[in-house]
């Protein structure tokens, strides 16, 4: 009789997500959802900023007015300002929190002929930069 291997143990099962099949519904990654524009931006932002451990993502429309933002409790007011400025190359971000400098992406979007910008603040940039792709798409398909 051969000795148990301890490093050696019974194959562990696991779960594959299974393939779109033609016609049927698409998968969707989204846990949650609302029939509320205001509401599923918001998911939307919040669930992209905690993905890429930002400190916030925001939606602003070209005269520096906030219209969306992730969940969370920094006072944005002076970021969506200054976001359409950083977004047209005019400006660069300089932003400090507690004592740490942190970097900020912007991406240009239109939607019905009115142009906004997806901010996205803090984290590393690989990370936001992904996030930002996403969050701009998503802004564009919720708020068309």
């Amino acid at each position: 009789m051969e000795p148990e291997n301890p490093h050696h143990s019974a194959p562990r099962s696991f779960r594959v997500q299974p393939l779109p099949r033609p016609g049927g519904p698409p998968f969707d990654r989204r846990k949650r959802r609302s029939s509320s524009a205001a509401v599923a931006i918001e998911l939307a932002l919040t669930s992209a900023a905690a993905r890429a451990r930002l400190d916030a993502m925001l939606v602003v429309d070209d005269d520096g007015m906030l219209v969306a933002r992730s969940r969370g409790t920094l006072d944005l007011s002076m970021l969506a300002a200054v976001t359409p400025i950083v977004g047209r190359g005019q400006a660069i971000p300089r932003i400090k929190r507690e004592g740490r400098q942190l970097d900020m992406s912007v991406e240009v979007i239109e939607i019905a002929g009115d142009r906004y910008y997806v901010a996205a603040l803090g984290g590393r940039y690989l990370e936001r930069r992904r996030e930002l792709e996403d969050g701009a798409a998503a802004a564009r398909r919720i708020l068309a």
